[in-house]
């Protein structure tokens, strides 16, 4: 295994980047074991990134392998089914789907990459605008195709839609799983229509209640969870790109892990962890620790995304 050093943030694509903490897994990770592995957070944008990360290969291994579809233990040591888990985020998923049917533009293509089973785009049903999943895992593919979905097989990095063929790009709890987040929306802004909409979910706060408690222990520091932009990293990302925040949401319940009763129960856990910050076990799930991002294209004009000859440099657009 080679992990592979970034000296730049791959969320804004400046720096530099300073220590915040390393934490270890209770299990291997294929590919890239226990750890420790390194959290760096950005000084210019505050994201935090796996540093050095595991690098294309590791990860695309790892998401193309059929057992990450087979039932397993979650953290809770509780048995799950992943081709069944989309199903208990139905909820959050609506929620979603509402609020980009009452913004889509007429016409263009619902591009969802990281698609999964297709569940996201499914609730997209009855809207005029062709609709395809992209999912390399074989498994989740043949869910996906199951529910009547057009799907492809590539990666992210692999895609090439024509300038301005996006009614909406969909990231549904992937966009942090991309070795250069930056770039790949960089390129993302030239397939979008004018209004076409950006919807970015399962972003990791690394500022959150229970990240701050729990330090290494927060149960969502991975390292295939690359990078972890804040609220205001996320900002600062799309506005100069011409992308206008029209939703933000903090998705707790209508999640696997949101209830009152379950509610009770983590603030229980963290007033312990909070009295006692030595105790054992991984942060519970808990309001805040994600958020999920919609975002409208304003600008009418082209942006210019630069070739990175070099990928340990990043160029930013410029809108012109």
């Amino acid at each position: 295994m080679v992990l592979e050093l970034s000296p730049i943030c791959r969320w804004c694509g400046l720096g530099p980047l300073e220590p915040r903490l390393s934490f270890s897994l209770p299990d291997e990770a294929p590919g890239v074991g226990r750890g420790p592995f390194e959290l760096q957070a950005c000084a210019e944008c505050g994201t935090w990134q796996v540093n050095p990360h595991p690098g294309l290969a590791v990860i695309r291994r790892f998401f193309e392998d059929p057992r990450r579809w087979a039932p397993a233990l979650d953290p809770n040591s509780r048995p799950v089914d992943p081709l069944r888990r989309a199903e208990e985020r139905l909820g959050e998923y609506r929620r979603y789907a509402a609020a980009l049917k009452a913004q889509l533009p007429e016409r263009g293509l619902i591009l969802d990459v990281g698609a999964g089973t297709g569940l996201m785009l499914s609730l997209l049903d009855g809207v005029p605008n062709p609709r395809l999943a992209v999912e390399p895992n074989p498994a989740a593919a043949a869910e996906a195709a199951r529910r009547g979905l057009q799907v492809s097989g590539q990666w992210a990095e692999e895609l090439r839609p024509p300038f301005g063929a996006l009614a909406a790009l969909i990231m549904n709890q992937s966009l942090d799983h991309l070795v250069r987040p930056d770039l790949f929306l960089g390129r993302a802004l030239h397939w979008l229509a004018p209004g076409g909409l950006v919807l970015l979910s399962g972003l990791i706060n690394p500022r959150s209640l229970a990240a701050r408690v729990y330090g290494p222990s927060h149960r969502l520091f991975h390292p295939f969870h690359q990078v972890y932009p804040p609220p205001t990293a996320v900002r600062r990302l799309l506005a100069p790109w011409g992308l206008e925040l029209t939703a933000v949401w903090k998705p707790y319940f209508g999640t696997p892990y949101g209830s009152w009763r379950q509610l009770l129960s983590a603030s229980a856990a963290m007033t312990v962890r909070l009295l006692r910050p030595g105790a054992a076990g991984p942060s519970p799930a808990f309001p805040g620790s994600c958020a999920a991002y919609l975002a409208r294209k304003t600008l009418l004009t082209r942006s210019l995304t630069f070739p990175d000859p070099n990928p340990t440099c990043s160029r930013r657009p410029v809108e012109t």
